[in-house]
């Protein structure tokens, strides 16, 4: 994983901007869940010749949290909790997105 961020709406095209160039990807996906269209539209207006494809992201949320929690074992007594009922404790979406890459690395 070279970058991994939450990032505000406000920064995206900055940030996007710093990480095509430092990282040239070769492959862009944008999960087809709420606010898909406005952010492509978007997308598509500052990078106008990027290809951005629309991918399905269901049940990412769930694979999000396990992933989490793969990266930050439960310590105490929240590992006592079954994993149904652990939440993380922050934003996750980027685990989303990880989720959403690997659903589309093994189709």
């Amino acid at each position: 994983m070279l970058y991994r961020a939450i990032v505000p709406l406000t920064q995206l095209e900055a940030i996007l901007r710093q990480c095509m160039a430092e990282h040239a990807p070769g492959r862009f996906l944008v999960g087809s869940g709420t606010g898909a269209k406005r952010l492509l539209s978007q997308l598509r207006n500052w990078f106008p010749d990027t290809p951005w494809e629309a991918v399905e992201e269901r049940n990412t949320t769930l694979q999000a949290r396990e992933l989490y929690f793969l990266y930050h074992p439960p310590r105490g007594w929240r590992r006592l909790l079954p994993k149904g009922m652990r939440i993380p404790p922050e934003p996750y979406d980027d685990y989303a997105a990880l989720a959403i890459i690997y659903q589309v690395a093994t189709d």
